[in-house]
């Protein structure tokens, strides 16, 4: 008769192992009775617990552990999709054409891996960015807590249509506005649950940047400028995706070693005139693009980014409307 296993030792298990079938071998139990487990556990405590291996061969994902409050994430996926975005700057109660066609297309297409690549939140009222004189937007601007709730609510939503992906979250520097703003203004309450932003969000694996592979390096932001992505593919020497500057945008870059790629996905917030999330350019043109990103791996190697482009009010991936 097999031991009968707690759930802090299933818990543990898991999150060593990572794995339906390594999980089952080391407890000694079924693989229809890990799954069940599992999904109970979730429900009763609120927690995730993602799979790690995604090739059925027991090779798994680890973490690991930077300086300070860093953390790099690995992951080995031999063939499936990920799904990166980035840059949402999310305010209450204004729903994008790319944020929908994201949700569309992760339920469609599957992913094994969900990336949100940093800027989800935006922190209008703790901006960086001044009053544009006494007519600012600024009343109209949305609370932090507005915010954050938009945030947490969009984020369930895409874990909701991906129940079975790994999802992992780069923080970028818009999210840790909150909790940088309480550090400046009210220190003496620091590590109250509930001051950073990923307090608030659950399910999600966060740190400053996610390794696939060992030749796939996923994070918010490095190089800046018009050239950013050649840069950071140059620099790097691995493949390169990074958010930040929106472009949505695929490089690609060829030397001694092979052929490797650089992408920004660009923002899924709306990029034109009547955008409040874009009030600080004035109006001025900016060289961005609306939508998000696909990630396809075989045999353990990265093809070419894709991505899905919003233009003149319509969505388009692989050549096709959406």
């Amino acid at each position: 008769m097999a031991k009968r296993t707690t759930a802090a030792e299933f818990i543990s298990a898991w999150r060593n192992l990572g794995s339906p079938e390594l999980v089952a071998k080391h407890l000694g139990i079924s693989i229809r009775n890990v799954y069940s487990r599992r999904n109970n556990l979730e429900k009763l405590h609120g927690i995730s617990l993602p799979s790690y291996s995604n090739d059925r061969t027991g090779r798994q994902a680890t973490d690991e552990n930077l300086p300070k409050r860093g953390i790099r994430r690995i992951a080995k996926i031999e063939k499936g999709t990920v799904v990166v975005f980035n840059d949402g700057h999310i305010w209450p109660n204004r729903r994008t054409l790319a944020m929908d066609k994201l949700v569309l297309l992760c339920r469609e297409l599957k992913p094994v891996m969900v990336v949100c690549n940093g800027d989800i939140f935006d922190g209008a009222k703790i901006s960086s960015h001044p009053p544009n004189g006494w007519e600012d937007r600024a009343a109209k601007r949305p609370e932090v807590f507005e915010e954050i709730e938009a945030v947490a609510e969009f984020m369930n939503e895409i874990r909701s249509v991906t129940r079975k992906a790994r999802h992992v979250w780069n923080l970028g520097n818009h999210d840790i506005r909150p909790a940088k703003y309480l550090a400046i203004h009210a220190p003496l309450i620091e590590k109250v649950k509930g001051t950073a932003l990923d307090d608030h969000v659950t399910g999600w694996d966060i740190g400053w940047s996610l390794m696939i592979n060992e030749h796939t390096m996923i994070k918010h932001r490095w190089n800046g400028g018009v050239h950013a992505l050649y840069n950071n593919v140059l620099k790097s020497g691995v493949n390169m995706i990074t958010g930040h500057c929106h472009q949505g945008e695929v490089r690609a870059f060829t030397d001694y070693r092979g052929r490797r790629y650089a992408c920004d996905p660009g923002t899924l917030m709306d990029i034109g005139p009547d955008s409040p999330q874009v009030d600080y350019t004035e109006d001025s043109p900016v060289n961005w693009g609306s939508g998000f990103g696909v990630l396809t791996f075989d045999r353990g190697m990265l093809l070419r980014p894709e991505l899905c482009e919003i233009l003149e009010g319509n969505a388009y991936f692989r050549g096709q409307r959406v």
